[in-house]
């Protein structure tokens, strides 16, 4: 469930083969615009987690790889985080993140953040 700051994602373990969480991912605004700091609190299969990173301006928008980065270091897999049925959560957390750092479609980057 998505509210401006903070997205709540869960997904039950069903068989012994699947990951089971309930996760907030929560995100603010940094260094007047310059960083967006990302937290990620909750369980995975029934252990906890608290974990945080920041990205750069430049690179906020692509938060779900590193979300998915973290997540898999917790043996959960891409199609189960990144389900099509919450995709619209995660184009809104998109939306909110350029909101907030006044950004806008066609913006210049520094592709040397990506490397």
């Amino acid at each position: 469930m998505f509210e401006p700051g903070q997205l709540h994602l869960a997904r039950m373990r069903l068989l012994p083969t699947d990951s089971g969480f309930s996760i907030d991912i929560r995100y603010q605004v940094e260094q007047q615009g310059k960083a967006v700091s990302f937290h990620v609190t909750g369980e995975v299969n029934g252990e906890a987690i608290d974990e945080g990173f920041t990205l750069t301006r430049d690179s906020a928008f692509n938060f779900a790889s590193d979300i998915d980065h973290l997540l898999r270091r917790h043996q959960v897999l891409s199609p189960e985080f990144m389900s099509l049925t919450t995709h619209h959560e995660y184009d809104a957390m998109f939306e909110d993140i350029r909101s907030q750092l006044h950004a806008w479609h066609g913006e210049a980057i520094d592709l040397d953040q990506f490397t």
